[in-house]
Order: structure tokens, then C-alpha cells, then sequence
């Protein structure tokens, strides 16, 4: 038994953890069962954007630390799944949103930190206690880094400390935090909008920023380039964008 849920509507798939007694903590099969879902969503065109969301109180509290007992605390199973989930989204080809709420930490803050676009509720609570379990956190302090600088990465792996939604926006971790009231509101609109887009060139984005995260601000600028001009000269968003735009009337993206 998978404690996930799947619907599309809309253009909208929702990826929904449905363990709330546990704080929706991720056992190893309902890991892999996301995984899968999320990489038949890449060429899936009824899914345009993807949330990932929770029942209850919290977001996600990690893995499932009962079957670190039950594995006789081997780490490379959960790591190892983890890492196949992070890169089906990283390469998805469309924009995935975190609804953030309650607690994000663990496992559960590394799939926040693998989304596109992290909405977070003010009061949320958001770390990475691994180091109190006698972890080494690999997956998030490379992209803490260069989100958040060195000192504040330091500060959250060893301590383990939480830090709320509103400080996590005011530092650039989530894109927006919102009053807990607000944080359905605010999801959907961010997705309806990116629901609105060209498919084609949402894919050719996503692809590029991450292709590029890790060059230099010039080699980034011509590898982009070049994807938007082969883009402009052989596909027909650029077209119909502008003239929608001129046209004042919304795009029809063939």
C-alpha cells in the first residue's frame, strides 16, 4: 500500500502525501511510486504543471525511520531513491510547485527544495535535523549554498534548527510565503498561470535554467541564446505570444 494520491484537472497533476498521522512521512514504496508517476507525466500532455501537496498538518517530515530499523540501517536504499525522485522532477520538462505547510523537514525539505517553485506558509517550519539522527546531509547543502550563502547553510546543517515560511522567503529559500488562509489561493493561482503557457517553451526554460545553474553568467547567456533562437526560428510560440499580445486576447498555443 502507496500512501500517495494522483489526480489530474485541468491541466493541473497533484501529487498528494496522504500519511498525515505520520506527518506524512515517505515510505520506500510510496517513493518509488511518485517517482514513476512523475516521469509519465513528462510527455503526459494533459499535465501542464505538477503540485505536490499533503493532507493534514504538515508537508513532509522525510523518510520513514522505521524502516532505517527495518533495513538494518543501511542509508544507500533511501538515498539512492531520493535521488531517482529529485531527478525526475529536475528533468520533468514542466514546472512542479511545493504547497508547503505544517513541517518541511528531512526528506521532506529536500522535495521542497527540488521544485521549481516552493509556496510555503508564513508559519511553517522549515530544517534539516539529519545531524541529530547522526546523518551527513548531502542533498540539500549544495543547493543551500548557492541559494542562501555559505553562513546560513552552516547554521541550519549543524544546528538542525527550523526556520519559519517568512524567513525562508525573506532569505530567497521558497519563492513566496503566504498566511497559512491564503496558501490554497496562492498555489492555485501560480498554477493556473503556468497552466496558461506554452508548453514548448516551459520545457525549453526549465531545461535551460538547470542545464545552466552551474556555468558561468556568460557561458549560461549563450547556451540560452542559442535555445531561443532555434526556438523562435522553427517553433510557433514566438509568433502567436506577440501577436496575442497585440491582438489583446489570450494565446492559443498550438
Amino acid at each position: 500500500m502507496v500512501n500517495v494520491g494522483f489526480e489530474i484537472v485541468d491541466g493541473i497533476a497533484r501529487v498528494t502525501l496522504q500519511r498525515p498521522e505520520k506527518l506524512n512521512a515517505v515510505d520506500l514504496p510510496t517513493k518509488l511510486e511518485i517517482t514513476d508517476r512523475i516521469r509519465s507525466y513528462r510527455d503526459n500532455d494533459d499535465v501542464r504543471v505538477v503540485v505536490i501537496q499533503s493532507e493534514g498538518d504538515a508537508f513532509c517530515a522525510g523518510g520513514d525511520i522505521e524502516e532505517v530499523r527495518e533495513r538494518d540501517f543501511a542509508l544507500q536504499p533511501f538515498t539512492d531513491t531520493w535521488e531517482d525522485l529529485f531527478e525526475a522532477m529536475m528533468h520533468l520538462g514542466k514546472p512542479t510547485i511545493a504547497r508547503v505547510d505544517g513541517y518541511a523537514l528531512g526528506g521532506g525539505f529536500d522535495l521542497m527544495l527540488h521544485t521549481d517553485i516552493p509556496v510555503a506558509a508564513t508559519d511553517a517550519q522549515l530544517g534539516q535535523p539529519e545531524v541529530g539522527l547522526g546523518i551527513v546531509n548531502h542533498f540539500s547543502p549544495p543547493m543551500l549554498m548557492s541559494r542562501i550563502g555559505l553562513t546560513k547553510t552552516v547554521d541550519m546543517m549543524l544546528t538542525g534548527e527550523t526556520i519559519s515560511g517568512e524567513e525562508a522567503a525573506e532569505i530567497g529559500l521558497v519563492a513566496r510565503a503566504v498566511p497559512e488562509s491564503a496558501l490554497d489561493a496562492e498555489v492555485d493561482r501560480v498554477a493556473e498561470r503556468l497552466v496558461g503557457m506554452s508548453p514548448r517553451v516551459m520545457r525549453k526554460l526549465k531545461d535551460g535554467l538547470y542545464a545552466t545553474a552551474e556555468m558561468s553568467p556568460r557561458a549560461a547567456r549563450s547556451y540560452l541564446e542559442t535555445i531561443a533562437l532555434d526556438a523562435a526560428r522553427n517553433e510557433p510560440d514566438y509568433r502567436e505570444g506577440v501577436l496575442a499580445q497585440l491582438e489583446r486576447r489570450e494565446p492559443e498555443w498550438p
